[in-house]
């Protein structure tokens, strides 16, 4: 096995169709010399360069037209949803044997054992998806829909009329939106894929607080799955929407011998495979070398609540509270000491089992060799991405562990994830952060990257988009999460 990045991936959309050639012969930043700092890349390049560079993409016709856009979508992005949009067949969907047995002998689960062979069935697995979505960005949900274009049955979304705190927000992707348009109505996820966005409202007082409301929105996902035609081998994937499998795992998935997706000898004791995802903060080109982000999470119908067999499902009672992970005593960390070991299979799992550390799972890796122990990433989580500040802002302070004051704050200041995001965009020395970037450019990293990330200029016209948004935030960009007084206040990510 090679790097997982093979050269005839570079340069290709999701499904191997190649991008537009005038698209892609058109430099988004000048051919400059580059200077890289210890931890971040600085770009030799003004303020009146890059907006120069970046209108480049207004003189392609299919950008003309705003009405195809939603509204704080720059032309980044604009570049981006182009071609996401545009129709493409799914070039790799035809089974070739010695290419899927290849693929198949590149993963394995944390125990370094590979037991994954090529199973040859002549048909793939389905798949299924199913996240939360509100105010992410579309370079978000761009990058994963060209990600996974033409591989998934079913795209399940959730949205609610509330924040994980409870605060109040406007639905989003709603019949007649631009945003419904672009996420419902196209093929943004494939020509076969159905799209379907869910309203969860919910205006009781939550039991258990954000996280309930959190698992109460994804039961909706279930429910969803279920109506949909999801079967004991079909195969879930829980995420929340900016989280994606890389493109090869997922074809993996649906091909390979693998023992968690065997319907006949799952017990449902530990049916979860989990992805090591590489981690992006704001911008490809903040890639972040120091940490991996367990999510998103695979496994098979039969063990799935509401899909399996309703006998093995665990009531309320035997759960932490009602929405909520089950009880220690029926979870692989405890050994399922409070399941009656005559039956054939151990509890079903709902949501929040599902989505939480309950034991019962194995992280998946690609065998890679830039890396000493060959353990590269099987996802990605586009972290932090956002069209304006404000709505940054506004997730700090209404969401996961949220940040009161972050209106108030400097963006580096709120969080220390974006205390790096800052560094990396602005080319300042990260030393002092909790993390680090990839110290080069993402074109010369040697494992997998994104799909749309091989748009050529799209990497560098997002970074320095990003630049520009940053250094023209009212509150500033001085301030930073490691020179403030109390700097544990905002440690838990969002």
């Amino acid at each position: 096995p090679g790097s997982g990045r093979p050269n005839s991936e570079r340069g290709r959309l999701a499904g191997g169709a190649e991008p537009k050639s005038n698209l892609r012969q058109k430099p988004l930043i000048p051919n400059d010399d580059r200077k890289i700092s210890t931890a971040t890349f600085q770009y030799n390049i003004s303020e009146e360069e890059f907006i120069d560079q970046i209108l480049i993409l207004d003189d392609d016709e299919s950008l003309q037209n705003g009405n195809r856009f939603p509204p704080n979508v720059g032309n980044a992005g604009k570049f981006l949803l182009t071609n996401a949009l545009r129709s493409r067949p799914v070039r790799d969907d035809e089974i070739d044997p010695p290419s899927e047995a290849m693929r198949c002998q590149k993963y394995f689960p944390d125990n370094h054992q590979n037991t994954h062979l090529y199973k040859a069935n002549g048909q793939r697995r389905r798949i299924f998806l199913g996240s939360l979505i509100a105010d992410d960005s579309w370079h978000t949900l761009g990058a994963i829909a060209m990600e996974t274009y033409g591989i998934y049955t079913s795209v399940v979304f959730v949205e609610s009329n509330r924040t994980q705190t409870g605060a109040a927000r406007e639905l989003r992707f709603v019949n007649g939106t631009i945003e419904h348009k672009l996420l419902v109505e196209s093929d943004l996820f494939g020509p076969d894929t159905a799209v379907t966005v869910e309203n969860f409202f919910y205006e009781g007082e939550v039991d258990g607080g954000g996280l309930i409301r959190e698992h109460r929105q994804r039961d909706v996902i279930f429910k969803a799955w279920k109506r949909l035609g999801m079967r004991d081998d079909d195969i879930g994937v829980l995420s929340d929407a900016d989280e994606t499998p890389t493109r090869d795992f997922l074809r993996a998935v649906q091909i390979c011998d693998i023992p968690q997706l065997r319907v006949e000898e799952q017990d449902c004791h530990s049916p979860k495979l989990v992805m090591s995802s590489m981690v992006f903060e704001g911008s490809p080109e903040c890639m972040t070398v120091t940490r991996k982000w367990m999510h998103p999470d695979f496994m098979l119908g039969k063990c799935i609540e509401g899909v399996g067999d309703d006998r093995y499902k665990l009531s309320a009672r035997q759960r932490k509270r009602e929405f909520a992970w089950r009880a220690d005593k029926f979870s692989a960390k405890f050994n399922y000491s409070g399941w009656p070991k005559e039956n054939e299979l151990y509890p079903l799992w709902n949501p929040a089992d599902f989505r939480r550390d309950t034991g019962g799972f194995s992280i998946m890796f690609e065998d890679v060799d830039y890396l000493p122990f060959r353990m590269g990433h099987t996802g990605f989580h586009f972290h932090n991405y956002f069209e304006t500040t404000q709505q940054l802002r506004t997730k700090y302070m209404t969401y996961g562990h949220p940040v009161q004051t972050a209106d108030e704050m400097a963006i580096g200041e709120i969080h220390p994830d974006l205390d790096l995001m800052v560094d990396c965009v602005l080319g300042k020395p990260s030393h002092q952060n909790k993390h680090r970037t990839l110290p080069k450019r993402l074109h010369d990293f040697e494992g997998r990257i994104p799909v749309a990330y091989e748009l050529n200029g799209y990497t560098m016209a997002r970074h320095l988009e990003l630049k520009s948004i940053i250094l023209e935030d009212e509150r500033g960009h001085n301030g930073t999460w490691h020179d403030t007084s109390n700097p544990r206040k905002a440690e838990n990510s969002n």
